[in-house]
């Protein structure tokens, strides 16, 4: 191959030749700073793009979350009423369970009650029946007691033993005893009554009256027993009064006053209101026991020497009862308050 010729340039050549590069330097410079700047100005559109981008990523991302949320809201509001409709079925459950619950305790009590109401229905029959058997019984007791009772008077009067207190009687009514003591306050002023009250005499001066004492203690209720020894007195009474302040017996008590009394040393008379009842004496009596049941309405006296029973008062007794003494007027023997008892 030929070597290449090397052209030659003219000065003018040269020019020209240098001023198109300077053009293109200018068109390079100016396309270039045309370049720069569509290039800024589009760099800008696509970061203003880019930007727009992003804000519509983000507001989709951002719309997204606000869906899923709103989602979750809903699933969770779903969640939260279908919690409130068991809530609700379960409140429901619990009060139809308490309901059944308190029925069955209902009818447990019913059954329990029932079962009681048996029960008592069988205890009552059975009580019942113990009431008849007994009523039986009391009725054989009370038949056998009559025919005892009768027996026994029927012995007492063969064998003239009428008005005898056996050993049993006997106690229980010896065994109210109490010490009875003359109240010397109340003592009629021809009355002497000792120092520790066991003996009461006549001191005065003869009267038709019957000068009287009572006791320091009063009956209002219960049963006591006391004794008087009259020895060989012939005048004297004894018993009970509601007049505490009176010193003398009248010759004809009225209300208040249930007595036994004796005169001449034979005439033996019950004295109350109801009037005045001889009581015949079979035996010499020198020491009389009183015996009074206030409740029963009864103030008995016997000879507590014989345990013979010689009479009995029946009626009620009004409020406080005092035991009453009087040695009458005719003569000087005292009467003795004893507490103690004379068997035979």
């Amino acid at each position: 191959m030929a070597p290449l010729r090397q052209l030659e340039v003219s000065p003018e050549a040269g020019v020209f030749a240098a001023l198109p590069a300077f053009v293109t330097l200018v068109i390079v410079i100016l396309f270039y700073s045309c370049c720069k700047g569509s290039s800024k100005s589009k760099n800008q559109r696509v970061r203003k793009e880019n930007e727009t981008l992003l804000d519509q990523n983000e507001k989709q991302d951002l719309q997204k979350k606000n869906e899923t949320l709103e989602i979750e809201k809903q699933t969770a509001q779903a969640a939260n009423e279908e919690l409130q409709q068991e809530q609700g079925s379960s409140k429901s459950k619990n009060q139809r369970v308490r309901k059944e619950k308190e029925d069955l305790q209902e009818e447990n009590e019913k059954k329990a009650l029932q079962k009681e109401n048996e029960r008592l229905g069988s205890e009552n029959e059975r009580l019942g029946k113990e009431k008849q058997d007994l009523q039986k019984k009391n009725d054989t007791l009370e038949i056998e007691k009559q025919t005892a009772q009768a027996d026994l008077k029927e012995l007492r009067q063969k064998t003239n033993t009428v008005g005898y207190v056996f050993d049993r009687e006997w106690k229980l009514i010896t065994e109210h005893r109490v010490k009875v003591t003359p109240d010397p306050d109340t003592a009629s002023p021809s009355l002497t009554v000792s120092e520790d009250g066991s003996l009461v005499r006549f001191t005065g001066k003869r009267s038709e009256e019957w000068p009287s004492v009572v006791g320091r203690e009063g009956f209002t209720s219960g049963r006591c027993y006391w004794e008087v020894e009259v020895g060989e007195k012939g005048y004297w009474v004894l018993g009970v009064s509601t007049h505490p302040h009176e010193k003398s017996i009248p010759a004809k008590p009225e209300e208040g006053y249930w007595l036994v009394r004796l005169v001449k040393g034979k005439t033996c008379t019950a004295v109350s209101q109801s009037g005045d009842q001889i009581v015949q004496l079979e035996k010499i009596c020198k020491v009389w026991g009183v015996y009074l049941d206030h409740e029963g309405g009864r103030l008995s006296f016997y000879n507590a020497g014989t345990r013979f029973h010689i009479y009995t008062f029946e009626g009620s007794f009004p409020g406080q009862v005092y035991p009453i003494f009087s040695p009458g007027s005719y003569d000087k023997g005292p009467l003795i308050i004893n507490v103690t008892v004379n068997n035979v």
